[in-house]
C-alpha cells in the first residue's frame, strides 16, 4: 500500500470501535514551522503516527523521532514489514510500531504499544500552533499589544515561556482538537 492509502486505513482500523467524538485525526501536522510533518495525529490523545511504506527510506526516522518526542504524549511507527527489522533499534522503548498489512483490508499488526513520553519541550510543543491559534492563547492571557505583528515564532516563544508545560500541553490539544472540528466540517 501507498502512504496515502496506509492514512486511509489506519484511521478506519484506529477509529474502529470508538465514539465518534472520541477521537480526531490530523494529517501533515507540521512542527517547526513545516521543516517536519506528522504524518497522522489522533489529537484526543496527541498520539503521533509515522508510516513508512514500502517504498520509503528510514533516513530521515531518527530526526523526525527526536522531534516527535518533544511534542507528542505518544508516537507509534506504522511500517511496511520490510522495514521492520532494521527500524526497530532506531526507536525508542516508548514508541509504538505496527506492521502495514500487505493488502487492503487486512488488520494491522501491533508489534509494540506506545507508552507515555515524558521528554515534552515546550519551545518544540508550542510550534505545533497556527499563527492564530497562537495569537488567540495569548489573547486568552490577556497579552495581544505588539503581538500581532510579530512573526509566528515570536509569538510561539512568548507562549512557551508564559505557560507551565501542562498548561502549555492542554492549550495545543485543544487548539488541535478544533482543528480538526473545522478540517472535518470543511470536508462535509
Amino acid at each position: 500500500m501507498r502512504e496515502a492509502e496506509i492514512k486511509i486505513a489506519l484511521t478506519h482500523h484506529l477509529a474502529t470501535g470508538m465514539a465518534s467524538d472520541a477521537y480526531h485525526f490530523l494529517e501533515e501536522v507540521e512542527l517547526n514551522g513545516g521543516e517536519i510533518r506528522a504524518d497522522l495525529v489522533q489529537v484526543t490523545d496527541m498520539h503521533c503516527y509515522e508510516i513508512k511504506s514500502a517504498s520509503d527510506s528510514l533516513k530521515r526516522l531518527v530526526g523526525q523521532g527526536s522531534r516527535y518526542a518533544r511534542a507528542f504524549d505518544q508516537v507509534t511507527l506504522v511500517t511496511a514489514e520490510c522495514h521492520l527489522k532494521k527500524a526497530m533499534p532506531m526507536l525508542p522503548p516508548w514508541w509504538g510500531v505496527m506492521v502495514v498489512p500487505n493488502e487492503a483490508g487486512k488488520a494491522f499488526k501491533q508489534v509494540r504499544k506506545a507508552k507515555l513520553n515524558k521528554r515534552h519541550e515546550p519551545n518544540v510543543l508550542v510550534t505545533l500552533l497556527k499563527r492564530a491559534e497562537a495569537l488567540l492563547i495569548l489573547e486568552e492571557l490577556g497579552i495581544t499589544r505588539g503581538f500581532k505583528s510579530k512573526s509566528l515564532y515570536v509569538i510561539q516563544a512568548k507562549i512557551a515561556e508564559l505557560l507551565l508545560l501542562d498548561e502549555l500541553k492542554e492549550k495545543v490539544r485543544q487548539c488541535l482538537i478544533e482543528r480538526a472540528k473545522s478540517s472535518l466540517n470543511t470536508a462535509l
